[in-house]
């Protein structure tokens, strides 16, 4: 038994076996997370669209896939994208992609219970918050699936594809079989030949290395040599790294072909760095400068389900030049009357979104905190990150007629 084991031990490939396994666990855990999720963890994709007609339009589109993950009540936050099963009859047992506009706790037993109220990103198609059924538009944590923390642009596309077309998944099935078989039943004699070479001309240096290491050593068959400690090993190492680093100096300076490098390298390096700006210049959208410019409130919606709340639908002219140095991945919406904030939301996106972009967005206000006597102002403060620069804090604000109903 013993030798049977020895002899497939001595047949199995342990790197290749490790690789095909890992390789299999990942497609496994990607199949699994992309059809049901495993650990709290899977993949949603964004099916209706493609732009202007999907509900996330313009920051996300159909085709593009997260990884979602079921977070703590706690941990989600405004402008949030979560994924949620909703109860309304025009949807009911359906995914939902949207974005957290507001947050409720309910006290229940002593306990907190979560809410939240989401909408999506498109201006048009997306102004009025989500019902989550024909009651409310609280959406309870409980049938919140996942909080988006990345996402994988357009791969969605072959789940996609997987789900929707027939065809392809029998084409894509007959691929992976008669890949499968050419792997199993083609011979590779080329390279059965060349191993019973290299094993031979392995057995033999094996020997010649055998004997010199045992010189090398002091040792022998017969009297090996002291077996090293992990400090002693590492110790030497260490001082043969630096008499190594300390000769490469050295002749860095006092090797003329050295030097060349040197210099060569320095070049390279300012030149890359002069040629950043010009490239960035090149690639610059003409006519638009980065920033927010305007927003335009939608008009003041009071919550059907009297749930003690208003909201104030609008669209924010979110600009970006295409310059790789400038990054405005985010910003925060500020609803102020008499100086007071009376609502708040936050919005991002997973990468850098470009051109002249009309987001759609939701301010939410508890109807007894708002006024309609008094003006609405709208603040929104975002900062422009630079790579090769300081960052820049910027803001825009407008005042708004508060008593504005639609």
């Amino acid at each position: 038994m013993s030798s049977t084991l020895a002899k497939i031990k001595k047949k199995i490939n342990v790197k290749e076996t490790v690789t095909m396994v890992v390789l299999a666990l990942v497609l496994f855990f990607f199949v699994k997370m992309m059809f049901g999720g495993i650990f709290g963890i899977s993949l949603v994709v964004i099916e209706n669209g493609p732009c202007p007609h999907s509900s996330m339009c313009p920051v996300y589109d159909q085709g593009d896939m997260f990884l979602i993950h079921k977070s703590a009540p706690e941990n989600i936050e405004l402008g949030d994208v979560i994924v949620y099963e909703s109860e309304n009859a025009f949807s009911t047992g359906i995914l939902i992609i949207h974005r957290v506009v507001n947050i409720t706790v309910i006290a229940d037993g002593g306990n907190g219970q979560y809410y939240y109220r989401v909408s999506g990103d498109n201006k048009d198609s997306n102004q009025d918050i989500d019902q989550f059924n024909s009651t409310t538009s609280l959406i309870p944590y409980e049938n919140v699936v996942g909080k988006t923390v990345l996402l994988i642009p357009k791969v969605g596309y072959l789940r996609l594809w997987l789900s929707d077309s027939p065809v392809f998944r029998y084409i894509l099935i007959g691929a992976l079989v008669a890949v499968a078989l050419y792997l199993i039943f083609v011979p590779d004699k080329k390279k059965e030949d060349e191993d019973n070479e290299g094993k031979e001309s392995k057995a033999e240096s094996a020997e010649e290395q055998a004997e010199s290491t045992d010189i090398e050593n002091g040792g022998d068959d017969k009297n090996p040599p002291p077996k090293k400690s992990f400090q002693t090993i590492f110790k030497e190492k260490m001082m043969e790294w630096g008499i190594k680093t300390k000769k490469s100096f050295i002749e860095l300076f006092t090797v003329k072909k050295k030097r060349i490098k040197l210099i060569i390298y320095t070049s390279l390096i300012v030149l890359l760095i002069i040629a950043v700006p010009i490239f960035d210049a090149i690639i610059t959208n003409p006519g638009i400068e980065t920033g927010i410019d305007d927003v335009d409130p939608k008009g003041l919606r009071y919550n059907l389900s009297g749930e003690g709340i208003v909201y104030l639908p609008m669209t924010v002219h979110f600009k970006h030049d295409g310059s790789y140095d400038a990054i405005l991945k985010s910003f925060d919406i500020y609803g102020i009357q008499a100086g007071e904030i009376i609502g708040h939301m936050h919005w991002y996106s997973f990468y850098q979104k470009e051109g002249d972009l009309q987001i759609g967005s939701t301010l939410v206000f508890n109807v007894d905190e708002y006024n309609s006597s008094l003006l609405l102002t709208i603040k929104i403060t975002y900062t422009i990150y630079y790579r090769f620069g300081p960052d820049i804090p910027c803001e825009y604000e407008g005042v708004f007629n508060a008593s504005l109903v639609y």
